[in-house]
C-alpha cells in the first residue's frame, strides 16, 4: 500500500488518539523523537518499517492500523473529523480486543 500523502498528519492523530507524547511514542517504538517530528509535519515520508513500528507501538492490529490509514486517507477530510474517527476506531478496537480477552478468560474459568 503506497503511503497517503497525510501520512504524516495521520500518525500525529494516532498518537494523541492513542494519549502519547512524542517522547512517550519515541521510548516505545524506539525511533528518535526527531525523527517522529519530520514524519508527523510531512517533511519525511515514513518506510514499512516505520509504519510497523507505530503499528506495534501502538498495540494495532495490522488489519485495523491499514483501515484507519486508508479511512483518513482523504485529503479534503478536516483535522477535527480525522481524530473523530480515530478515537471512535480507537474505542471500537479497544472494546474489540477487551471483549476477546474476557472472552477467553471465561472459556480458561470452564475448563478449570
Amino acid at each position: 500500500m503506497e503511503n497517503p500523502k497525510n501520512i504524516g498528519e495521520i500518525l500525529r492523530v494516532l498518537r494523541i488518539a492513542y494519549d502519547l507524547s512524542i517522547t512517550d511514542l519515541s521510548e516505545k517504538i524506539r525511533i528518535s523523537k526527531s525523527y517522529i517530528t519530520e514524519v508527523e509535519k510531512g517533511k519525511k515520508n515514513p518506510s514499512y518499517k516505520i509504519l510497523e513500528k507505530y503499528q506495534e507501538g501502538l498495540n494495532i492490529p495490522k488489519d485495523a492500523f491499514d483501515y484507519m490509514l486508508k479511512r483518513n486517507s482523504k485529503r479534503s477530510i478536516s483535522y477535527q473529523k480525522m481524530l473523530l474517527n480515530m478515537l471512535k476506531d480507537v474505542v471500537l478496537f479497544k472494546e474489540m480486543h477487551c471483549g476477546i480477552k474476557k472472552e477467553e478468560k471465561r472459556k480458561n474459568r470452564k475448563i478449570l
